[in-house]
């Protein structure tokens, strides 16, 4: 019998040295920054019955097999990156100058009015992919004025259903198709992405940045900024930028369910695999009108990411490439430029014969003209 391994001692329940979290809890790590709306969006199809499909004792008057397809829209922030390019301005050497940012958002809207960019751009894609959907764009400028900069949507069934309510038949943006093309995963797809862009399109309109180089007197609520050139020699230009956040588009199919709409039959919605309690017609119907349905989980995903305005601007400065001092100045300036980088470039060239010696720096111009005879 080989020997029992000895047992190890006992720790004492202080000794903690060896677990971080013992003393306390350790603090939860960070997420990634994958931030995602949803928006949910409904279609219903309808097939007709006819006597075959329904039971002798009901009426085929008006009977059919309603389908609801639930899509479910994703907008994931991937990232930012620079805007549109806003103001530009070239500083010469030594001038200062300031700078008044205004927005048009500040003036437009009250103070109790104001709410932030992704709101804004929300209330713009439920209210446009609302009258998309319905086939009402007619009516979309009416709807797009009486929702003011800030204001709440109140279309059909408002900001907080069409975008984080539940899929359920009284959304506002759910709508019937006669055509069952309408129903693919890509066709619900490039619909939503219409009405994004556009939604994108006005809230970069609505939250634009006006710059320039005098203080408007009737706004109180004005961004000075205040900018000065300390180059001796060279000229520097500043690019100002609205920062903006990239959005992609994914639409997948979340959920179908069905009803059978006849005279008596009970008007509750099932799912597509409880069909067994129907009639062998009723099954029948149904399994035609299934193969012109898109599956649960189809999905589509937009190549071209929406871009969405924040309140921020990045100043890019771009120092000018040609010296403006006097002509003998500047050609001196350059000679120095190049012997630095001759000297890098002699370094580089030593390092990679394997030359390891302490660098014996490249004499100056000044120490040139000194030692010469």
């Amino acid at each position: 019998m080989p020997p029992k391994p000895e047992a190890e001692p006992a720790r004492p329940a202080s000794d903690c040295s060896d677990d971080p979290c013992c003393v306390s809890p350790c603090d939860p790590p960070w997420l990634t920054d994958d931030e995602c709306l949803i928006y949910y969006d409904s279609r219903f199809f309808r097939r007709a019955l006819d006597r075959d499909h329904v039971e002798p004792n009901r009426s085929v008057g008006g009977s059919f097999i309603e389908f609801k397809i639930t899509y479910e829209h994703r907008l994931c922030r991937r990232g930012k990156q620079h805007g549109p390019l806003v103001y530009t301005v070239t500083l010469l050497p030594g001038e200062k100058i300031t700078l008044y940012h205004s927005e048009r958002f500040r003036r437009i809207t009250s103070e109790q009015d104001r709410f932030s960019v992704a709101t804004t751009f929300m209330q713009f894609a439920s209210t446009i992919h609302q009258a998309r959907v319905t086939n009402s764009m007619e009516a979309l400028s009416d709807r797009l004025a009486s929702v003011k900069t800030g204001s709440s949507v109140s279309a059909g069934g408002g900001l907080p259903s069409a975008i984080l309510g539940t899929p359920s038949g009284s959304v506002s943006t759910s709508a019937s198709v006669t055509d069952h093309t309408q129903l693919s995963v890509s066709h619900a797809s490039d619909q939503f992405n219409q009405s994004v862009t556009q939604a994108s399109m006005l809230t970069h309109a609505e939250r634009s940045v006006v710059v320039s180089t005098y203080e408007d007197k009737e706004t109180a609520d004005i961004t000075a900024r205040s900018i000065q050139n300390d180059n001796a020699c060279r000229a520097v230009t500043y690019f100002v930028r609205q920062v903006v956040e990239l959005y992609s588009v994914t639409t997948a199919v979340y959920d179908i369910d069905y009803r059978l709409v006849a005279a008596d039959a009970p008007g509750d919605w099932h799912t597509l695999d409880d069909v067994d309690w129907h009639t062998e017609a009723v099954r029948n119907a149904f399994k035609e009108a299934v193969v012109l349905l898109p599956k649960v989980g189809d999905e589509a995903e937009r190549p071209r990411a929406v871009s969405v305005p924040t309140d921020g601007t990045v100043y890019d400065p771009e120092l000018a490439k040609c010296c403006s001092c006097e002509p003998e100045r500047a050609h001196r300036a350059s000679l120095e430029d190049q012997l630095l980088e001759l000297e890098v470039e002699r370094r580089r060239l030593l390092l990679a014969k394997g030359d390891l010696t302490p660098f014996m720096p490249a004499p100056t111009a000044e120490a040139a003209v000194a030692g010469t005879p």
